[in-house]
């Protein structure tokens, strides 16, 4: 009955009898159907996400679905889209949240090649607000930050939207997510998310969207991987590309930030939301940031934070690695050349006798 239902959502077909279907717009992170329709009371386009049938079968996926209906609902942000409803029609599951005209940030990078500093800053900022609160409200984790769920409305105004894999850590919630299971989006998520981790915190979308920042910047993702192994794996234990690869404009504060919100160990990020949005408003008035005081976490004039393991993980790329080798190359090579001196003039000494 399910699929007989889906095929019947076509233009004009309206959702429990009130939300009329307009278009279809695409895929969600779920594997959800996106369409754009109407609601009935406020005369204005909506965004209607339709569960796939086949996945309606009581799985974590269906509960994860319900569980973010519920947890966008309650979230009342400028910066995060709205959720108006939800539903089931004859076993078909949907959702129903604001639509607002513009562009997503995927999008956006691809249009402009990469952003200016101070645009992706204001941006970063407003999306970090509205992560601390949703953490501070709600203990939400979204858990899904990434372009593609990011979108850039009328007049530049930054909106957080698809909670499809969010979690409450609220005392009292219902772990959804199944041991040894991985949720989220290879490309954007933290080393504790790729590690399978089960006790995250608002460090781990901290993380992503540093990764978002990075990206917003330098006109291409952190990673860029082959298969999500190889992803999940460069989010554990790799740096991602110098920015001066891509963007020589921006400042060393501003990849301080960065360095700082994509650092693999949690311990090493902002301690919290409002410490890493204050750097952000310093960023904009060009007023030193307070990141650039913490000496346990910058070893040198250009940041390389360190975890355990004692590797490098920063913006910057590996520049001082790579000279440290260098130089390490240049005393092994003189202490070579030494050694060979120092035994021909042996050999001659042997050989005159």
């Amino acid at each position: 009955m399910g699929l007989n239902m889906l095929q019947k959502f076509t233009p004009g077909y309206k959702l429990n009898g009130r939300f009329e279907i307009l278009k279809m717009q695409g895929k969600g992170s779920l594997g959800d159907t996106v369409y754009i329709g109407r609601h009935p009371d406020l005369e204005k386009e909506v965004i209607i996400r339709v569960l796939p049938p086949e996945m309606n079968s009581g799985t974590d996926t269906v509960q994860r679905f319900i569980q973010a209906v519920k947890l966008t609902a309650a979230l009342k942000h400028q910066n995060i889209l709205p959720a108006y409803d939800a539903g089931d029609e004859n076993g078909i599951l949907f959702f129903v949240s604001a639509s607002e005209t513009g562009l997503y940030l995927s999008d956006y990078i691809k249009m402009k090649a990469r952003l200016d500093q101070d645009e992706a800053v204001k941006i970063t900022m407003a999306i970090a607000d509205a992560l601390e609160y949703a953490w501070d409200e709600k203990k939400i984790l979204h858990r899904n930050v990434c372009p593609s769920n990011i979108l850039i409305a009328a007049g530049v105004h930054p909106m957080l939207a698809d909670f499809g894999l969010a979690k409450s850590f609220e005392a009292g919630k219902d772990d959804l997510t199944v041991m040894g299971y991985t949720i989220g989006n290879p490309q954007y998520m933290s080393p504790e998310q790729a590690r399978g981790e089960r006790e995250l915190s608002y460090h781990a979308d901290m993380y992503c969207l540093g990764l978002v920042f990075y990206e917003m910047l330098a006109g291409v993702p952190a990673f860029q991987c082959k298969s999500h192994v190889e992803m999940m794996e460069a989010q554990m234990e790799k740096a991602p590309k110098p920015m001066t690869n891509y963007n020589s404009n921006v400042t060393p504060d501003c990849l301080l930030v960065i360095n700082k919100m994509i650092e693999k160990d949690q311990k090493n990020r902002y301690g919290t939301w409002a410490e890493l949005i204050k750097d952000l408003k310093a960023l904009l008035a060009a007023r030193p940031i307070a990141a650039s005081a913490v000496k346990k976490l910058v070893v040198s004039k250009d940041p390389v934070s360190r975890t355990g393991g004692g590797k490098a993980y920063n913006a910057y790329g590996s520049r001082r690695v790579k000279e440290s080798n260098l130089l390490s190359g240049i005393i092994i090579t003189v202490a070579v050349v030494l050694s060979i001196i120092v035994a021909v003039v042996v050999f001659l000494k042997y050989f005159n006798k």
